[in-house]
């Protein structure tokens, strides 16, 4: 790299006959990931599969984990910062003889935000992406912080890295994590980064009862200080932030997401402002988008969408061979596919959003009685009257309300009856609906709510009611209270102030049918998908059980403070083009989140001595 470390890649080549051929030059795909380059192709069969098709395929540890030089620090070497770890990895590949001067890139969540920086750096050299959920715009968009609480992902994430990272950041750092590991429980080696990877309820049961700065093994981890120590600047992401330089990107991208994927807006926005906004006519016209019911890993949650399995890897070959190879394939070419839950079909669009959904008020109401799912709360158009009574809740942050799904790291649709008892969620539920109705596209919810505390937080879901009383989480969405006039110039509470909050919802695709009721739960925390707000105004990360304060909540819904949620409701007689699934998995049983090497021969190992190019 520029500044003299060396980062470890493993290369993958076709052969013909089981012989290199010393004179061809590939397209090459490049994967650039923290999670051990040698994980891609066992757990992947990326790589192979790729060079089956004719690509060579370098997979590269980024900086500071397994194999590479330096320290890690996530996402902070990938764009334009000082280090430019991925600009200076294609500029040395363009110069091999086993490259024909054609890159493109490819990869999910860590990958694809390696990937979405590296577009949108000066001087990229990439000719087409495949860029699966990326984690980018840390400061405000779903991995560290969103709407400035902290996600849970960036916890058990951390937990599980700190182990890799830990290996280049000294013997002192090295010590320190191994004897937390060992006082907490934790197997040694390997073992104990995969248990926390594979399940991160262990973390949180780590963490319980820590301040976030004093939680083990993250403790000693610079970048979760650096974190918490700039939540509310933004300055300290900025090298990041995506949203900030679309305008650079040239080239055709494909953005590949899930509705219950915690990145899938950082996927939807730069599908809508590269087409925007892209720096080359190649790059406006280039953007493609596919948006299915998944979640960011694989889980039992997702079992009852038909026709959803989409191999992505097969996906992700025929859009380099179009873009890399010239090879246009014999699928259409879709600007948009995306797949309607309830109706469970995969559907075409021109654009997203879509055009002509059209925004629809459903009003908040009750006798002041919404208080769990048995209680009076109603959803309906009709706005309120000038003498409804407000709702109330208690909110302890020593008993916080479970998460059941959502869009978290291993979140997905569940079935939110267990909390359905509660006193401290707010319930509101349309009537019974007498006719199908579609909604896709961004939801926003308008609360006007008051505190007994200096600080708090406001969470909404929205959820589809089945006739048989299960109900399933479609989208959700936060707002912290200290952050309601500025998300970098924090400000408390005045005591039982009314204020004016917009929540935006992460967007979804469901038909609500006939029969079915539409429903949105209030509630002051969502745990473990987020951070418990301590309800009081003071430092959050060095807040711990002994700072939390009980705080009295009221949610208004007069006809002077109207509270409502907007749904993108879809006119029933708009043409829609249903197609069938994309790419659908086959006889290997791949499919995205699920993903199955197809090996008919593992890969030739040769050390760099032994290639013929010189």
């Amino acid at each position: 790299m520029r500044d003299g470390v060396d980062l470890a890649a493993d290369l993958y080549l076709p052969m013909a006959s089981g012989q290199l051929e010393p004179d061809v030059g590939y397209p090459v795909i490049v994967i650039r990931t923290p999670y051990n380059k040698l994980f891609v192709q066992g757990s992947f069969g990326t790589a192979t599969y790729l060079t089956r098709r004719g690509y060579a395929v370098l997979v590269q540890d980024v900086r500071g984990t397994n194999g590479s030089g330096g320290v890690f620090d996530p996402m902070m070497n990938e764009g334009w910062g000082e280090r430019q770890d991925g600009i200076d990895t294609v500029r040395w590949i363009k110069q091999q003889g086993w490259c024909n001067g054609k890159v493109g890139t490819t990869g999910q969540s860590y990958m694809g935000g390696t990937q979405l920086l590296h577009l949108q750096a000066e001087g990229n050299e990439i000719d087409a992406a495949f860029v699966q959920v990326p984690a980018v715009s840390q400061f405000n968009n779903g991995w560290v912080y969103k709407g400035g609480v902290m996600d849970s992902t960036a916890l058990c994430w951390t937990m599980g890295m700190a182990f890799t990272a830990a290996a280049r950041m000294g013997e002192e750092v090295t010590a320190a994590i191994k004897a937390d590991a060992r006082a907490v429980g934790l197997p040694s080696g390997f073992a104990a980064p995969q248990m926390l990877m594979a399940s991160p309820d262990l973390a949180f049961e780590i963490a319980r009862g820590h301040a976030l700065k004093d939680v083990p093994i993250n403790r000693h981890m610079p970048f979760w200080n650096a974190w918490l120590d700039n939540r509310d600047n933004p300055e300290f992401f900025a090298t990041n932030d995506a949203a900030s330089r679309f305008d650079r990107v040239k080239v055709p991208v494909l953005h590949f997401t899930g509705w219950y994927d915690l990145f899938n807006r950082n996927s939807l926005d730069a599908f809508v402002n590269i087409s925007r906004h892209g720096a080359t006519e190649a790059a406006r016209q280039g953007q493609r988008l596919i948006i299915g019911p998944w979640g960011h890993v694989a889980n039992g949650m997702f079992c009852h969408f038909p026709d959803a399995l989409v191999d992505d890897v097969a996906m992700m070959g025929a859009w380099m061979d179009r873009h890399l190879l010239g090879v246009a394939g014999d699928g259409d070419d879709h600007r948009v596919m995306l797949y309607v839950m309830g109706e469970n079909r995969w559907r075409a669009e021109q654009d997203w959003p879509l055009p002509d959904a059209r925004p629809t008020l459903f009003y908040l109401h009750s006798d002041g009685n919404a208080n769990g799912a048995e209680g009076g709360g109603l959803l309906s158009q009709a706005a309120p009257g000038a003498d409804e009574p407000a709702d109330h809740y208690v909110s302890d942050p020593a008993n916080p309300v479970p998460s059941l799904g959502g869009h978290s790291l291993h979140g997905g649709p569940a079935d939110q009856r267990p909390n359905d008892h509660r006193p401290d969620i707010l319930v509101y539920t349309t009537a019974t609906l007498e006719e199908d109705m579609e909604v896709t596209g961004a939801i926003r919810v308008i609360l006007h709510a008051q505190s007994s505390a200096t600080d708090c937080d406001w969470f909404v879901k929205l959820i589809d009611l089945f006739p048989d009383g299960r109900s399933y989480n479609l989208a959700s969405g936060m707002v912290r209270a200290r952050y309601r006039k500025s998300r970098t110039a924090p400000e408390g509470l005045m005591p039982d102030a009314v204020e004016r909050y917009e929540i935006e919802l992460a967007p979804t695709s469901n038909l609500f049918k006939k029969g079915h009721r539409v429903r949105i739960v209030i509630s002051s925390s969502d745990y473990p998908n987020s951070e418990v707000n301590p309800q009081d105004f003071l430092d959050l990360s060095t807040a711990a059980p002994k700072d939390h304060r009980i705080a009295r909540q009221t949610i208004h819904h007069d006809a002077a403070r109207p509270s409502a949620i907007e749904l993108p409701v879809v006119p029933a007689d708009r043409p829609r083009q249903w197609i069938e699934t994309p790419f659908p998995s086959g006889e290997t049983g791949r499919f995205y989140t699920r993903p199955i090497p197809v090996e008919e021969a593992p890969p030739v190992e040769m050390p760099l001595s032994l290639l013929p190019y010189g």
